[in-house]
């Protein structure tokens, strides 16, 4: 059996004038992990055929790469949206179950 967890990072931004807090501002940001190695340079060929590139910087934990072109998503898209989409109709995984508190999900495989 193979599992897959896309795993969401928020980050927070607090904006401060003379110690008054100004505004807040989070960003989320999203991860794919698999537990076969292999299974993830596959996404990764995927996203490059169709145009884009899941480049993650683990430092700020935070994808930088860019959206793939999927005629699916030709409106609003979110990199949660491309992973779902490429575990359950490309790469044949199921969900499974949420990672809580609102942290992702889990997909497995076979």
């Amino acid at each position: 059996m193979f599992t897959a967890k896309i795993i969401r990072h928020r980050h927070k931004f607090h904006h401060y004038i003379n110690d008054d807090l100004k505004s807040v501002k989070e960003e989320t940001f999203f991860k794919i992990v698999f537990s076969a190695p292999d299974e993830f340079e596959r996404f990764k060929d995927w996203i490059v055929q169709h145009g884009g590139e899941y480049k993650y910087n683990k430092d700020e934990s935070r994808q930088e790469g860019s959206f793939p072109r999927v005629p699916e998503f030709e409106d609003e898209i979110c990199w949660c949206d491309i992973m779902t989409y490429y575990l359950m109709h490309v790469a044949g995984y199921t969900f499974y179950s949420t990672i809580h508190p609102y942290k992702g999900e889990v997909y497995v495989k076979g």
